[in-house]
């Protein structure tokens, strides 16, 4: 289960991402070759998976520690607060991401007595967004792994 889930993390965000290229190639490559108008639904459909293949390569990312840090304003520390930086940006980083997909998730309940539908597939509004609060505390929980790796020995994790 933990080697599904770890090929999921790799591959889910790098698929959206080929489908996305494949669905605006499609809908460019039609209109080039002088198909008329375009395919009605790729734009709504590039919308999702553009989130998607966003939010979905983001606990990667932060598993990876490739997320965009503090790296420069380290060096402006004096030399024992510099050890310090990583640790509070990588803790302050997991909790954004932990309170942000309670956010979202309540977002979502909120809209749900009053449910939209997108105007082409007729999908509702919180089903392709559902990956944010996932995606979220996965990152938030990732990040807390990096926070303990970091804590317990700084000079191993980059």
């Amino acid at each position: 289960m933990k080697k599904l889930l770890l090929i999921l993390e790799e591959k889910s965000g790098p698929a959206c991402l080929a489908l996305l290229m494949l669905v605006l190639g499609i809908q460019v490559g039609g209109r080039a070759l002088g198909f008329g108008s375009s395919l009605v639904w790729a734009d709504e459909a590039a919308r999702v998976l553009f989130v998607w293949s966003v939010f979905l390569s983001l606990p990667l990312a932060s598993k990876k520690g490739a997320m965009i840090n503090i790296k420069l304003s380290e060096k402006l520390w004096p030399g024992r607060y510099r050890t310090l930086v990583p640790k509070v940006s990588e803790l302050l980083w997991a909790l954004s991401c932990l309170g942000l997909a309670v956010l979202c998730m309540l977002n979502i309940y909120s809209h749900r007595a009053f449910p939209q539908l997108t105007p082409i597939l007729g999908l509702n509004h919180n089903h392709p967004f559902l990956v944010m609060p996932l995606t979220l505390m996965l990152t938030g929980f990732r990040s807390l792994q990096r926070f303990i790796q970091i804590f317990h020995s700084p000079a191993k994790v980059s």
